[in-house]
């Protein structure tokens, strides 16, 4: 580790082990253990870090693990999806301290949508003075370098929108915008069923589909930061046409938005279904929830739709699963959550009768705990460590390293 870097490589390391002793650094960073004490206190005098817990002995003296100060700053997630928006507060250790959902009102227009983000941001900022930072995970396609909206399929008017840079510039504040599928992964990793993973794919399926890829426990974004678009993999050549220009992707046959409209038609064609006696006069209400509790009662046309969907979305994961060979996919949003026994069951047939039986053989899917709130979680801890990696060049720049590198030897 390079002198400069000391302090950011350090508070990376204890963030992400969540509590570590001091010899355990030594051991990780190879920085001398006197020179490792004296950057441990000096940040323990400004309020960074904590003593907590004795890690367990297997004889001699027990070790304290250090652990960050929960208070040091607090974060606001936010999911932005076509249907619902959420909003949360962490600490910063990405506990919850708070959680809203509301409709995210989409067809009411970009300006709209973009004040009704305002409008919580100022109510959580009001309530919150510890805040200093604000995350967005948001289900259209992102530019990782800007955090721009290139895309938002099904949206009106969301195309080249630079909203981190709006955001950020109106409340002055550290601010990041990324894919939820990334977000939802990098919470899986940070607290989920990603922990301990080096080679994982988690798939972000709701009202679109998209998956985030971990490599050798690094995010993949890609050349120009697209990777994950698994729902506009293609399907079907002369399939329908997606609202991304191309034919057949999976999305317009398999996504939640998809599934809502296929049972729809079927309904408005009077086909029969138990829904009719639930939902006929709120057709236009209809909802994964209700198809989801449909299918659970038996009913056959809804039990299709979603075996149906399961299929595709298993041939997608199929060749994904023999190009990538992960070691485990996290199934996470609403469609795992609400529909679990009946289209996952046919996503895992067709999973593993399509992979090479060698790539699933071993291959674990699973299905996300975080609940609803995991893509704004992640989005909090991106925007966490981003803030973290800004009072570390604060510091740096103040001196805290100059001060302490003439107490280590390797300097």
């Amino acid at each position: 580790m390079k002198k400069k870097a000391d302090l950011a490589g350090l508070t990376a390391l204890i963030y992400s082990e969540r509590q570590i002793s001091r010899a355990r650094l030594a051991e990780k960073t190879q920085l001398a253990p006197s020179y490792i004490t004296l950057l441990v206190r000096r940040l323990q005098q400004k309020g960074w870090l904590f003593e907590g817990e004795h890690a367990p002995s297997k004889g001699g003296r027990r070790r304290v693990l250090l652990h960050f100060n929960p208070d040091l700053a607090h974060v606001i997630g936010i999911q932005l999806g076509r249907v619902y928006l959420r909003v949360i507060v962490t600490d910063f250790l990405g506990k919850v301290l708070s959680f809203k959902k509301l409709p995210s009102e989409t067809r009411e227009g970009q300006a709209h949508v973009l004040e009704l983000l305002r409008r919580e941001i100022g109510d959580c900022l009001a309530r919150d003075p510890a805040i200093r930072g604000i995350g967005i995970a948001h289900s259209g396609m992102i530019d990782h370098a800007n955090g721009s909206v290139i895309l938002w399929p099904r949206v009106q008017g969301w195309r080249d929108v630079p909203l981190q840079e709006t955001i950020g510039r109106e409340f002055g504040l550290p601010t990041i915008v990324e894919d939820s599928a990334r977000t939802l992964a990098i919470a899986e990793q940070f607290f989920g069923q990603g922990k301990g993973q080096s080679d994982f794919v988690c798939v972000h399926a709701g009202v679109g589909l998209g998956a985030a890829i971990f490599i050798d426990g690094e995010l993949y974004h890609g050349h120009d930061g697209m990777a994950g678009e698994l729902g506009h993999t293609s399907i079907d050549e002369d399939g329908d046409l997606c609202v991304c220009g191309n034919r057949g992707c999976l999305e317009v046959y398999a996504s939640g938005s998809a599934i809502v409209d296929r049972v729809r038609k079927a309904l408005e064609q009077g086909v029969a279904s138990t829904l009719i006696a639930t939902a006929v006069e709120r057709v236009e209400n209809l909802s994964l929830e209700l198809i989801a509790a449909a299918a659970e009662n038996h009913d056959r046309m809804c039990e299709t739709v979603l075996e149906e969907a399961g299929t595709r979305i298993g041939m997608a994961l199929a060749n994904m699963v023999n190009l990538l060979n992960p070691s485990r996919i996290i199934l996470g949003g609403a469609l795992p959550r609400v529909a679990q026994k009946t289209l996952v069951d046919s996503l895992l047939r067709s999973l593993r009768s399509r992979a090479f039986s060698r790539a699933v053989s071993r291959l674990e899917v699973v299905i996300s705990e975080l609940g609803e709130e995991g893509p704004a979680v992640g989005a909090s801890l991106i925007t966490i460590k981003q803030i973290l990696h800004d009072l570390c060049i604060a510091e740096e720049a103040g001196g805290l390293c100059s001060q302490a590198k003439l107490s280590n030897p390797e300097s």
